[in-house]
């Protein structure tokens, strides 16, 4: 039973979901003052890592009741996670939360609060409103994530880190279509109205392309903005971003699953050349090695149930 609880948690914290977020509020730190000290680094990481994954747990106690109809091998309608102690953890990460973005800088509660708001909004009500539940997803926990970062280093987000704010946001719009496509027909099960059950498995593959389209178009000009150290390397890794996008898009109409594995690289790329412009290459090409090795390492029941199905081990 204990092993059976733990596991429950280990599943709800999505490692595949928990590496990107602290790789990016760092990130934020960073690009806001590139002379920054490593505990301002080490704080922003920590501050993106507990709000990540109080949000893991608000989402997976928020949608208990659609996963219990369409997922019933999630950790919380199975029974290995109780509800109630999925809203205590959520709760409990979420001060901490708190207290380590009253710590930094009280501004980087603004942007964390915004990610709350929206992020319930999304469990509660905008996840059935098609793009908006989408795009309130992408530019919450990426953007929003960005700017919490870049307050533990400056006492405002500066004005240079709004087009790096995009295109992450654009990403996370992105990622968050392309699993409501995967999920196309246990959405339609549950009755819930996102994009590709509204408009189609067509009309949603248009919309990931334009979103790539305009994410990736604007990469070129984010050293302009940002300045031209380390750009080589930003933009080496944001050429193979870029290839693992179309890669994703050449591999959903036939594979929907395999798309969404893809992405998993693909959002760790990014962030890992908007590294580069900070100057520390070496960090850049580290943060995306060790982000893919834990994407490698790490299995996805979240998002597939065979392991539950075959009877094998459960994974992280």
């Amino acid at each position: 039973m204990r092993s059976a609880r733990l596991s429950g948690h280990l599943e709800t914290l999505r490692p595949y979901d928990l590496v990107v977020i602290p790789v990016i509020t760092a990130l934020g730190a960073a690009l806001a003052a590139p002379s920054v000290q490593p505990a301002r680094l080490v704080l922003a990481g920590m501050l993106g890592l507990t709000a990540c994954a109080g949000a893991l747990y608000t989402a997976d106690y928020l949608t208990r009741h659609e996963d219990a109809r369409t997922k019933p091998y999630r950790p919380v309608p199975s029974g290995r996670l109780r509800a109630a102690t999925a809203r205590r953890c959520a709760v409990l990460l979420w001060l901490a939360a708190f207290v380590l973005a009253m710590w930094a800088n009280w501004r980087s509660l603004l942007f964390v609060g915004l990610a709350v708001l929206a992020q319930d909004a999304y469990g509660r009500s905008l996840k059935g409103r098609g793009l908006w539940g989408d795009l309130a997803v992408g530019f919450s926990g990426w953007s929003c994530t960005l700017l919490a970062g870049a307050c533990c280093a400056a006492p405002w987000p500066p004005a240079r880190l709004v087009a790096p704010a995009l295109l992450l946001g654009l990403q996370g719009t992105f990622g968050n279509l392309l699993l409501a496509l995967d999920d196309r027909p246990h959405d339609l099960r549950a009755g819930c109205g996102t994009l590709p059950v509204r408009h189609g498995p067509g009309r949603a593959r248009t919309v990931l392309t334009a979103l790539a389209a305009a994410e990736y178009a604007g990469v070129p000009l984010v050293p302009g903005r940002l300045g031209p150290a380390g750009a080589p390397v930003f933009l080496l890794l944001g050429l193979a971003a870029a290839a693992t996008a179309v890669a994703v898009l050449g591999t959903v109409r036939r594979c929907p699953d395999r798309a969404v594995e893809l992405h998993m690289y693909e959002r760790v790329l990014l962030p890992a050349a908007l590294w580069a412009l900070t100057g520390r290459t070496a960090v850049a090409v580290a943060v995306a090695a060790a982000s893919a090795g834990v994407l490698r390492l790490t299995s996805r029941p979240m998002l597939r149930p065979e392991p539950y199905e075959k009877g094998g081990a459960i994974g992280a």
